[in-house]
């Protein structure tokens, strides 16, 4: 990470990270297909837990590690390298801070929840209702349980309500907060996390208009996610991983495009103890 810190880009630079991102998913399908999997398993073996306060707290860790999991596939992916575990899976100080951000999202979805997601989850039980696919009541008079653990709906409801709502709650989080940066500056450089959190709100002031621009992207995945009735949610996170990875390429590294995809590309460390040398 060069020392002097974020750089400034120009206003539509966003429009080049979402390119560059979309390219790596593009590149290696497979291996992000196959990580994909692995969270949806993950996300889950979360959804049932019974307990509904645990089972936001464990998604949103899921989605939290997620992230940093594409942060580091998307560098393996550009390099060349091969998506091997080792070279993916977070390490403990990556899992740390994933953990720290997850309870951090968890603590403002307590405090949100009466005012806004409590209102919600009334207002589509109504909805429900009133198309005839959920009854409040059994027909013994007893309550029905809530609309995520119906039958038909449920399914629906897991991927497009609880998966759909952490996905996109965590990516804007970050971005409302000023922490777009913090998650592949400590996955990638192994920064130190309170280092990590200043730098990236630098980096926003630096590039006002190429973060605002973020903003519609989100706006786009929210149209995504409504259009499938949540069903594309789980795909949204190798996307945002990929784009967290390329924004911080650019702004921190000055390299504003992939490498090109066919040999590895060594680091510099690499090079010196000549592993780049076929012979």
């Amino acid at each position: 990470m060069s020392a002097l810190g974020p750089r400034p880009t120009e206003p539509e630079a966003w429009q080049r990270w979402v390119r560059e991102a979309g390219a790596l998913l593009l590149r290696r399908p497979g291996a992000f297909l196959g990580y994909t999997a692995a969270v949806a398993a993950a996300l889950l073996a979360a959804h049932l837990v019974a307990w509904e306060l645990l089972r936001a707290l464990m998604t949103l860790l899921v989605v939290t590690v997620a992230l940093v999991l594409f942060v580091r596939l998307a560098l393996v992916v550009d390099h060349n390298r091969d998506a091997r575990p080792l070279y993916v899976v977070p390490g403990n100080l990556d899992s740390a801070v994933a953990i720290t951000v997850a309870a951090g999202l968890f603590a403002a979805f307590g405090a949100l929840s009466p005012a806004l997601f409590s209102p919600l989850a009334a207002s589509l039980e109504g909805a429900l209702t009133g198309l005839g696919l959920y009854e409040p009541r059994l027909e013994t008079g007893a309550p029905a349980p809530p609309p995520m653990r119906a039958l038909l709906i449920g399914p629906v409801l897991v991927v497009g309500g609880a998966w759909g709502a952490a996905a996109l709650g965590a990516v804007t989080a970050l971005l409302a907060f000023g922490q777009w940066f913090l998650l592949p500056m400590v996955a990638l450089h192994g920064a130190q996390p309170g280092m990590a959190m200043l730098l990236s709100v630098r980096a926003y002031a630096a590039n006002p208009a190429a973060m605002t621009g973020l903003v519609g992207v989100l706006l786009v995945a929210v149209a995504v996610l409504v259009l499938s009735l949540g069903w594309l949610a789980v795909l949204l996170l190798p996307f945002f991983g990929g784009l967290l990875y390329t924004a911080y390429r650019d702004v921190f590294l000055a390299r504003a495009h992939n490498h090109p995809p066919g040999a590895p590309v060594y680091t510099e460390a690499e090079r010196l103890d000549g592993l780049d040398d076929p012979g």
